[in-house]
C-alpha cells in the first residue's frame, strides 16, 4: 500500500522476531541449549529493533514504541542489580509498564493503518491484544506489590504464574496480528 512503503517490512521483521523470541524461550528451558536459546533472543531483539525502527518511518505510533522499548532496555539493565526488595519490585513494575506502552503504541497505532486499508477486521485484533495485555499488567503489578507483603507474598507468587501463561496466550495473538498487519500491507 502506496502510504506505508516501509511499514509492511518492518512489521514482517517485528512478526520473525517474535516466533524466534517465543522459541528461544522454549529452548532456554533445556540446559544444553540455553546459553544458545539466549543469544538467539538477543539476534531476534535486534530483528524486532530493526523492524520497528522500520515501521516508525510510516508509522508515529511505531516510532515512539522504538523510544519506549530503548527506555525500557535501560531500565531493565538498571534493574537487573536489584534482586529483591521494594527496588526489585519498582523495576519490575516500570519495566512492564513500558513494556505495555510499546504494545499499545504498536498494536493502535498499526490498528489505525489498518482501519485506513480496509481492513478492519485486523485492526480488531491489535485492539483486543492490546486489552488484554492491559489486564495482564494492571495484575501482574498488583501481583507484584503483593508479594511484597510478607503473610500474604505467596498469593501475588500465585498469580503471577497465572498472568504468565496469559501473557502466553497474549503474545501468540501480537504474533497473529503482526503477521496479518504485514499481510495487508503487502509486505
Amino acid at each position: 500500500m502506496g502510504n506505508y512503503p516501509n511499514a509492511g517490512a518492518g512489521l514482517k521483521k517485528m512478526f520473525i522476531a517474535e516466533v524466534g523470541t517465543i522459541i528461544c524461550a522454549v529452548l532456554m528451558i533445556i540446559p544444553i541449549v540455553n546459553i544458545l536459546a539466549a543469544i538467539g533472543a538477543l539476534v531476534f531483539l535486534i530483528i524486532s529493533m530493526v523492524g520497528l525502527y522500520g515501521a516508525g518511518k510510516d508509522i508515529a505510533g511505531c516510532k515512539t514504541a522504538f523510544t519506549i522499548t530503548i527506555i525500557s532496555m535501560v531500565v531493565s539493565i538498571v534493574g537487573a542489580f536489584f534482586k529483591t526488595g521494594f527496588l526489585n519490585a519498582l523495576f519490575t513494575i516500570a519495566s512492564a509498564v513500558l513494556s505495555l506502552l510499546v504494545v499499545y503504541y504498536v498494536c493502535t497505532s498499526v490498528a489505525e493503518v489498518m482501519n485506513q486499508i480496509g481492513a478492519a477486521d485486523v485492526a480488531q485484533k491489535g485492539l483486543t491484544v492490546w486489552k488484554i495485555n492491559l489486564v495482564c499488567t494492571i495484575i501482574s503489578v498488583v501481583a507484584t506489590l503483593i508479594a511484597l507483603i510478607p503473610l500474604i507474598g505467596a498469593v501475588g507468587t500465585v498469580i503471577n504464574v497465572v498472568i504468565a501463561i496469559v501473557e502466553v496466550v497474549a503474545g501468540i495473538l501480537y504474533m497473529i496480528f503482526l503477521n496479518k498487519s504485514y499481510q495487508a500491507l503487502g509486505a
